[in-house]
């Protein structure tokens, strides 16, 4: 852009003249700098991330907010645009440049302990000095960047004082450290001289939105083009209102919309079809599924089994066996009858992100990575499997793409429909330190399907739809230890529950260790692979690790560091060989990978018991694990460890004194315990009481069950209880217990026993109901856990255990093992589901649970043998326990169910099943089962099957409500293009909705060209349809966008175009508002959604449309302010902006405290899931106001989640402040505090707990 003045303009033979005064006005220069500061910000909107902000003219020419990995709060970096290279090079003299430092030193004041950057951005290139010049003759600017990054400062402070700066700037350049001046000026500030000029920058951002063609499924002309509109926005957003923000999902918005494809349009259908045949994705299919195969092969968990070469073959036979059948999960669930499934089934449900929680040793991995590798090979969905126990961050799983695919764009990736995520060891990656990571990684996964395994679930994972993982079947287990050790006895039922978790299992088939608890079968798995190393080379080892667990590393070269270190002292040499030849802990990027975290524990346990390093244990909680595990196998601890534990922590004393296998308890443990029993305060004797059981002192074991009472009469069931109360311990005091017995709180004692208990607990079941301390139907039920039949005396009582209180079953149908029950149950249960089971009730749900549980396939054959003569009811609640019970019983079932045509199957009729012929099939349809049917017949022959259904298709849909050949369609896995015609032709009037339904449904089954012609059939006439069926079209439509990567777009009549999902919300708003389903519509786009709300909408729709947006809205002040004086609005805001309080300000969250409109325990429960460290002092007030008055325990609860985001400083500095310090509310609360954060925080008496450094001696 010239900036000569232009004196004279028109047709050279007669020009027009400009004043000569008026020249200087001809703002040329100026206007090329807001120019260029348009395109410069436009290309900062185009580099955003998916977390990060972009917000104009606000602390400088633009402003990018920066979430970077492993950090809680954002990184503000200005810029500051500058287009100056027509008036030379800049210089350290250059007033721009003072200009600029003088800005960051401003914003680092206003924003003291907070990350702040500046970026001068200019044209200009570098210049050197004429006044004041560096002695070294290097330019200033240069010079700026050598000391900020880690050279010399001493000339460029020099330098800098000898221009003008401000008193502040130049108070802090004088009186600085060097490494303070670098990192709070030199460091944040970077000058980019040199930069492209206005007209370079813009068509260097059309080739960026080029290059991202692939992505938006766009032509490269269309993505040139598109740059059009990011410039408008940009301008738009620089001259708009408050807050002047844009951010990256309003650049995906925006880029979608610029590049859609107008229907109707014959053009645009051709075009799709030739598109359909390309490749849509930055990846293509063999590139993804190439990067899901090498993800897969180096995520691979280690195997137990190749540590065995020796194995014998009986023994791995009876490992496959017992390992063939897919592992089970069941839905976690507190009301209603939880559904189970199969891991593969999680990918075709309706929610699209799951999270699996077993314990250590059930298997998890391993089924997460089967799940994976059978999903690859059946060539539909691309697994991507992350093994994440050892990640710090949401960067490092990044990380894992980028190498094995370099180049990909994962936004584009991780929106890629065709692929679903595998995280396995979720709970490790987003521990309590990496709360941000975890929502980092949820809101770079918020497209994608999910599939995690966890060691358990907290707040954070809310979101996700948990599932629990069943163990291996009792029968199972048994049936594999028999076939391994032929001739041999089996185990009593104890170890054969232990050995449900398949670790176990695999290493005493294997191994042919025998123990009953997994410590010590660990040891011999450990010692059977130990054979020929040197012997005390276990104890360097177990000593390394545990100086490792401490640390909280897994870092391989420290740990062959530490065992060089050990085994020096013990005289064994080279130590990384013997490593080597072990083979339980491999290298694999730097970490150390045990073969199993439980052996990596156990190991851990072992070094700490014989470095005799309590006093550095106490600190973390996961070191409990790993005690327990060595004194399970014989580990033993030392007074000193005891004495240093005892003020700290009473559990941990109690059972490092309990392993010392003395005859009595240290009397320091003792006196301490039995002053905190009688302390007034009801947290400092729940304290005192589990360390007692935990102790086993026969004198405090009746204090303890008193503390029990107490808490049940405060309404307080604390879950440490749970491991406290161990059946075995409780039975050798089951004279004190009988006499306790009937207090508050005896449930917690009776569901113990009747989880973990053994047939011994029999005849002390009967004596207590017969001395009425509890009701023969608890006794009974109770009995019915812990033994493996039906005690003779508990028979008069089952109908009265079964009518009253069935959820007692429970423990019986988790432990799998009462076979005699689940016959008991098969041969009444007409009977008892008719007669004895309340009505209305879940008794049934129970039954069924045994059934499923306990009930093997004698159990389902007497069951079915007696189906045909049941009543309708009884078989309709028997299909539920059958669905469950799984193949080959649902077909063997629906042969007898379905041939009848009885309504009352619905549940089997609705599952398919691959073992039904087609003579079956046709059978059924004959019947009135057509659904079933005719999807095992479309299951079996796909397309070919579809020349019959068209021929069952009336001349005319008109006035039909269910048409059985066009519904089924819907099953058919595709659909030649000439089906378009057979329906459309069928269209009468009316059209009844089901059959419409049917017809859209049919339609989609022809890809691509279905859902285009519902597109343009709507376009053409949108009132044609109710908004119910624009929302099937809709989600229809979103399936179709999904498979084929293309948009469509719908023109009005202004010549606007619009994204068919906003055009169908638009017009279903203007032109036909319906109750239920508008609203619905609406929310499908959110952002529309949202501006319809705030602008346009009376409080009732608002309130329908706010009902159905749940969790997707981002902070918003102006919907905020649109909500929160409106009643019936503001109880909404919980849910609405569920997933984004993280991200309000402290004043916007302190008004919704405030609202008496707003139920605050919801509120509460969603602030400690987004907790956020820069609401301190909101949470600060919240704490104290808990504590001020009765306690309210869930509000506790929520509080002590928001605590978990902090550093551990900063908690105990809130903990320690707190009023009504060291009182009881306050003890609970910084126990929950604890337990959510893994850690302890305070001593046994309430002292605070200060960090200290671990050291590694």
């Amino acid at each position: 852009m010239s900036i000569t003045p232009i004196s004279a303009f028109g047709n050279p033979s007669q020009v027009w003249s400009v004043p000569p005064e008026d020249l200087i006005r001809q703002a040329t220069a100026s206007l090329r700098g807001y120019v260029y500061q348009l395109h410069a910000s436009a290309a900062a909107w185009l580099e955003l991330r998916v977390d990060d902000d972009l917000y104009l003219e606000v602390a400088e020419d633009f402003t990018e907010l920066l979430r970077e990995p492993g950090r809680m709060d954002a990184v503000l970096r200005a810029t500051q645009v500058k287009d100056t290279r027509e008036s030379g090079a800049v210089t350290l003299n250059s007033p721009d440049i003072l200009a600029a430092i003088e800005s960051l030193h401003r914003l680092r004041a206003c924003n003291p302990g907070r990350e702040v950057r500046f970026v001068f951005l200019t044209t200009s290139r570098i210049g050197q000095e004429r006044k004041n010049a560096l002695p070294s003759g290097v330019a200033g600017l240069t010079a700026w960047e050598a000391a900020a990054s880690g050279g010399d400062v001493g000339e460029l402070r020099t330098a800098l004082l000898q221009r003008t700066l401000s008193e502040e700037l130049r108070t802090f350049v004088t009186n600085s450290l060097p490494e303070q001046l670098r990192a709070e000026l030199l460091s944040p500030m970077v000058f980019a001289c040199g930069a492209l000029d206005w007209r370079s920058l813009e068509e260097s951002n059309r080739r960026a939105i080029v290059n991202r063609r692939q992505q938006l499924r766009s032509t490269a002309d269309m993505a040139h083009r598109a740059y059009d509109a990011v410039f408008r926005n940009t301008v738009a957003c620089a001259l708009g209102p408050d807050p002047r923000r844009l951010n990256g999902t309003e650049l995906q918005a925006c880029l979608e919309s610029a590049t859609s494809i107008a229907v109707p349009s014959s053009i645009a259908i051709d075009l799709l079809g030739e598109r359909s045949e390309r490749q849509s994705s930055a990846l293509s299919i063999h590139e993804l599924r190439d990067l899901a195969e090498l993800l897969i092969e180096t995520g691979a968990p280690p195997s137990i089994d190749l540590l065995f070469p020796r194995a014998k073959s009986s023994a791995r036979a009876a490992l496959v066996d017992a390992f063939s059948a897919e592992p089970r999960l069941t839905e976690v669930k507190f009301n209603g009858a939880p559904t189970s499934a199969f891991l593969s089934d999680l990918i075709g449900l309706p929610e699209k992100k799951h999270l699996i929680v077993g314990p250590p040793g059930s298997g998890k991995s391993h089924a997460l990575w089967h799940a994976a590798n059978k999903l690859l090979a059946s060539c539909t969905i691309i697994p991507l499997y992350f093994p994440a126990g050892q990640a710090t961050c949401w960067h490092d799983l990044e990380e894992m793409v980028t190498e094995a695919a370099p180049g990909v764009k994962l936004s584009t990736l991780f929106q890629d429909p065709r692929i679903c995520i595998f995280v396995d060891s979720w709970s490790e990656f987003a521990g309590a330190a990496k709360v941000a990571e975890k929502r980092r990684a949820l809101r770079a996964l918020r497209s994608a399907r999910l599939v995690a395994t966890a060691k358990f679930a907290d707040i954070d994972d809310s979101t996700l739809k948990q599932w629990s993982l069943d163990l291996l079947p009792p029968d199972r287990v048994a049936r594999a230890v028999a076939a391994a050790t032929p001739g041999e006895a089996l185990p009593p039922s104890p170890v054969i529950d232990l050995l449900r978790l398949p670790l176990l299992l695999a290493i005493q088939v294997l191994s042919d260790a025998r123990s009953a608890t997994t410590g010590d079968l660990l040891r011999q798995f450990h010692e059977h692979l130990m054979q020929g190393l040197p012997e005390r080379f276990t104890e360097a080892l177990a000593g390394a690790v545990s100086d490792l667990s401490l640390t909280g590393t897994r870092s391989f070269g420290r740990l062959v560091d530490e065992l060089q270190t050990r085994s020096a002292k013990l005289e064994i040499t080279d130590p990384a060989r013997l490593l080597r030849n072990l083979g339980t802990i491999l290298e694999r990027g730097g970490q150390a990978v045990p073969c199993h975290d439980l052996y990596w524990s156990w190991l851990t346990g072992r070094g700490l018991l014989a470095d005799a390093v309590a006093e550095r244990a106490v600190g973390p909680l996961r070191t409990r694990e790993s005690y327990a595990l060595a004194i399970q196998s014989g580990g033993r601890a030392t007074e000193s460890d005891v004495n240093a534990t005892v003020r700290e922590d009473f559990v941990l004393a109690a059972a490092l004194d309990v392993s010392r296998g003395a005859e009595r308890p240290m009397l320091a443990l003792t006196e301490a315990l039995s002053c905190a029993l009688a302390d007034p305060r009801l947290a400092v004797r729940n304290r005192a009481a589990i360390a007692a059981l935990e102790g086993g002192c026969p004198e405090l074991f009746r204090p303890a069950l008193e503390v029990l009472a107490d808490l049940g009469r405060s309404s307080m069931y604390p879950s440490e209880w749970k491991q406290a109360l161990r059946p075995k311990a409780l039975f050798a005091q089951r004279a004190t217990l009988a006499d306790w017995l009937g207090a508050p709180n005896s449930s917690l004692v009776l569901d113990a026993i009747a989880e973990g208990g053994g047939p011994e607990w029999s005849l002390w079941l009967e004596q207590v109901a017969a001395n009425g301390q509890i009701s023969w139907a608890e006794a009974a039920a109770t009995a019915l856990g812990c033994c493996g039949d039906i005690p003779k005396w508990v028979r008069p009582h089952l109908d009265t255990a079964i009518a009253s209180r069935a959820w007692l079953l429970r423990p019986a149908a988790a432990r799998r093992g009462n076979r005699a029950l689940a016959r008991f149950i098969a041969i009444e249960y007409e009977r008892l589901v008719e007669s004895v089971v309340e009505p209305n009730s879940s008794g049934w749900i129970e039954l069924n649970r045994v059934l499923v549980g306990c009930g093997d396939d004698d159990v389902f054959g007497l069951l079915l043998s007696r189906f045909p003569s049941m009543r309708p009811h009884a078989q309709e609640l028997l299909g539920f326990a059958v669905v469950e019970r799984g193949s080959p019983w649902v077909a063997r079932y629906q042969r007898v169910a379905l041939a009848t045509g009885d309504p009352h199957h619905h549940k089997l009729a609705k599952e398919f099943s691959h073992d039904i012929d087609d003579e079956t099939a046709r059978a059924w349809i004959t019947a009135g089962h057509d659904e079933a049917g005719w999807r095992v017949l479309i299951a079996r022959h796909g397309e070919r099957i579809l020349p019959e259904l068209i021929r069952q298709l009336p001349s005319s849909f008109a006035a039909i409500h269910h048409i059985p050949a066009l519904a089924h369609m819907r099953w058919l896995p595709s659909a030649p293009v000439t089906l378009i015609n057979e329906i459309w032709r069928r269209l009468g009037s009316p059209m009844q909705p089901k059959a419409m339904q049917d017809v859209l449904n049919a339609i989609a089954r022809v890809y691509p060209e279905g859902i285009p012609n519902i597109v343009e059939f709507i376009a053409e006439q949108p009132n044609a349809l109710p908004g119910y069926h624009l929302r099937q079209a809709l989600i229809l439509y979103r399936d179709w966008q999904k498979r084929s990567g293309v948009m469509l777009g719908v023109k009005t009549t202004d010549g606007i175009e619009h994204p068919f999902p906003d055009w169908i919300a638009l017009h279903s708003v203007m032109s036909q508002w319906e109750d239920h389903l508008t609203p619905e519509l609406l929310t499908l786009t959110p952002e529309l959604a949202i501006e319809y709300v705030v602008h346009h909408l009376d409080d009732n729709r608002a309130a329908a449309v706010l009902k159905s947006l749940r969790g997707v809205a981002a902070y918003s002040a102006p919907l905020l302010d649109r909500m929160l004086p409106v009643p019936a609005l503001a109880v909404l805001i919980p849910q609405v902006f569920a997933e984004s309080f993280d991200l309000f300000p402290i004043d916007a969250l302190r008004r919704c405290i405030a609202s008496g409109d707003i139920d605050q325990e919801s509120l509460l429960y969603r602030l400690a899931a987004t907790a956020n460290p820069l609401h301190r002092a909101l949470h600060e007030e919240l704490l104290e106001r808990a504590l001020a008055c009765s306690p309210k325990w869930h509000d506790l609860r929520h509080i002590a989640d928001m605590l978990r985001a902090y550093s551990r400083e900063e908690v105990l500095q809130i903990i320690d402040a707190v009023p009504y310090g060291r009182e009881d509310c306050w003890f609970w609360f910084v126990r929950m505090v604890e337990a959510t954060r893994g850690e302890r925080l305070i001593n046994e008496d309430g002292s605070i707990r200060h960090y200290q450094p671990q050291n590694s001696s």
